[in-house]
């Protein structure tokens, strides 16, 4: 089974391309009906698949995995949450960087000094990044990446109580490594 890679984006520009993107979101999703746990049938409200936003290429679903790998940066990835100028995605082994520039690209047609912000993180932590996007290239005007060995090492300096060498950390070791990641991920801005 694939590492899940959660994907966090936000777009910044003016009020129009905030709206495009919002816009982009609605009314993007399909009811289905399944079982839930009980063997119920139960309608479920998703998202539509990446590969029918307007500005993807076209799809080809007898190449589905290299299709995602080229045009999104992962063999798959889905819409999880979608709100105003935020979107979540949930993508296996990579982050879906391709993705991320494409939609730089297309908002960027509205307004040329937008920023999508990409912030990632694989589930187990063996990597987290942000990469800001601006303009019509998709320029990285932000882009910042560390391993686990480097988050180790960062937090082994900023927190020398702790003892990372232990097997079995404490509730209280992850809740400071938390914080740290998420502190790290806060200041990585422009």
């Amino acid at each position: 089974m694939a590492n899940h890679v959660y994907n966090y984006i936000t777009v910044t520009g003016t009020e129009e391309v905030e709206k495009v993107f919002d816009s982009l979101g609605e009314n993007f999703t399909v009811t289905i009906q399944r079982p839930n746990w009980e063997g119920v049938n139960t309608n479920y409200t998703e998202f539509k698949g990446i590969e029918e936003l307007e500005f993807m290429p076209e799809y080809d679903e007898e190449s589905s995995y290299q299709w995602y790998v080229d045009n999104v940066g992962a063999k798959w990835c889905h819409i999880e949450e979608w709100e105003g100028d935020y979107m979540n995605l949930c993508s296996a082994w990579s982050a879906c960087i391709g993705f991320a520039e494409r939609l730089t690209t297309f908002l960027a047609e509205t307004d040329p000094n937008v920023q999508v912000r990409h912030q990632y993180e694989d589930e187990f932590r063996n990597f987290i990044g942000v990469i800001t996007y601006q303009g019509t290239l998709a320029d990285h005007i932000l882009s910042e990446e560390m391993d686990d060995e480097d988050l180790t090492d960062l937090f082994k300096h900023e927190h020398p109580e702790f003892n990372t060498e232990v097997e079995d950390w404490t509730d209280e070791m992850y809740e400071a490594y938390d914080d740290f990641i998420y502190n790290w991920f806060e200041s990585q801005s422009i």
